[in-house]
């Protein structure tokens, strides 16, 4: 999922004292001075670490642009394509991989969050690469084969392939990709299994794929749970960092996920990042057809086709998804309360969601209150304490 990809809850007792959030009295038995101050150091030296190294691959990708030459060797457009890109993304690999390694393996032992070994974490790495390597070189060459034969209408014709992409690995994802880095079998509590089933029922949720665990206490302490896929491959993974958690609580937390879903959230946001490709395609091609917005680089525009249209294009996404970032992450923000506001609503209360996501801010050492600079600009989902206040708010309101 997602990464995204930022992920207490009910007492931020070190930030705003005994039983405050924003003015609300709220539990205060989540989180101790010490756990609240552990927390948001733990979580702002990954922000600090995530953007160092999102910052150096932008620098190594746009040296790699200005000192590459835009003529390169390979057996027509396609594979040259492909060969810009893999030895751009090998660089960037190879130039972040210290820094990932601070943030993504000892400062998670660090805190205790990790359970990976070393080699575990280089081998998920090289994974990683070797995807990257495979499906984006692909991508990459067919981007450059629309981009040559059609140089005045590349930009959408390569937004709608990008987006039915997106689609298409959404959909695979979870049968294919998944199993490279997690185990999964079914799901081995029998009841478990009949009360989460009876929640797909009660809320409508059509899952052909059953229900699953992965063990993501090979890699990590912390816990999560998914609805993920479309179609024959949707199906509830839930990791088994999760089981020891109580019924109410699992049941709360796969409620939200199967919001996303009823609410067609996936498709929603799938939409929103192929609108956004699109707009990104078009103003890089606008910036490409004046020679004078580069000519400050010291070099020239690259001509459709040229294999050095990626590295200029790989830079001027990055901007304008740093540009948009903000605003999806409010979307997303808007998105998640909504699917909380479900939850509630269809597991008899806010009790189970508050429990789960206390839980779920002491075991992954989530800051329940973050800088609200911080949330604004990287956080996708809203922060744990507010998401417990507005979860009973609910509850009051009738949902």
């Amino acid at each position: 999922m997602s990464k995204s990809p930022n992920p207490a809850e009910s007492a931020l007792i070190g930030r705003f004292g005994p039983g405050r959030f924003r003015g609300d009295a709220l539990d205060t038995d989540i989180l101790t001075p010490g756990e609240a101050r552990r927390a948001r150091r733990y979580q702002m030296k990954r922000l600090r670490l995530g953007v160092a190294s999102s910052a150096v691959e932008f620098a190594a990708t746009a040296a790699f642009w200005l000192v590459v030459p835009a003529v390169w060797p390979g057996g027509g457009v396609f594979f040259s394509g492909a060969a810009y890109f893999a030895t751009l993304a090998v660089l960037r690999q190879v130039l972040s991989l210290p820094i990932d390694y601070a943030s993504g393996y000892r400062l998670a032992h660090e805190v205790g969050l990790s359970t990976e070994t070393t080699g575990g974490w280089l081998g998920d790495r090289a994974k990683v690469l070797g995807l990257t390597l495979l499906i984006g070189g692909g991508v990459a060459g067919a981007f450059l084969s629309v981009m040559s034969a059609w140089p005045e209408f590349w930009w959408w014709i390569a937004a709608a392939l990008g987006a039915a992409f997106a689609a298409l690995m959404s959909l695979i994802g979870p049968v294919l990709l998944a199993p490279l880095f997690f185990r999964f079998k079914p799901l081995s509590s029998g009841e478990l299994r009949g009360r989460l089933e009876k929640l797909l029922e009660r809320t409508g949720a059509r899952v052909r794929g059953g229900v699953w665990e992965m063990d993501m206490s090979r890699r990590t302490r912390a816990a999560n749970a998914a609805l993920v896929g479309w179609g024959p491959s949707r199906r509830v993974v839930l990791g088994d960092t999760l089981l020891d958690y109580g019924a109410d609580e699992i049941e709360a937390i796969l409620a939200h996920e199967i919001a996303h879903h009823v609410g067609r959230h996936i498709w929603l946001l799938l939409l929103g990042r192929g609108v956004s490709l699109a707009a990104g395609l078009y103003l890089a091609r606008e910036v490409l057809l004046r020679p004078d917005l580069i000519a400050w680089t010291g070099t020239v525009s690259p001509a459709p086709g040229d294999p050095s249209a990626i590295g200029a294009l790989w830079l001027l996404l990055s901007l304008w998804g740093a540009l948009l970032s903000p605003l999806m992450h409010w979307v997303s923000r808007r998105l998640e309360f909504w699917c909380d506001r479900f939850a509630v609503r269809h597991t008899g209360g806010a009790g189970g969601m508050s429990s789960a996501l206390a839980k779920l801010c002491r075991k992954n050492l989530a800051d329940p209150a973050p800088p609200g600079w911080v949330v604004a600009l990287f956080h996708s989902h809203p922060p744990l304490g507010e998401r417990i206040r507005r979860a009973r708010e609910a509850q009051k309101a009738g949902a």
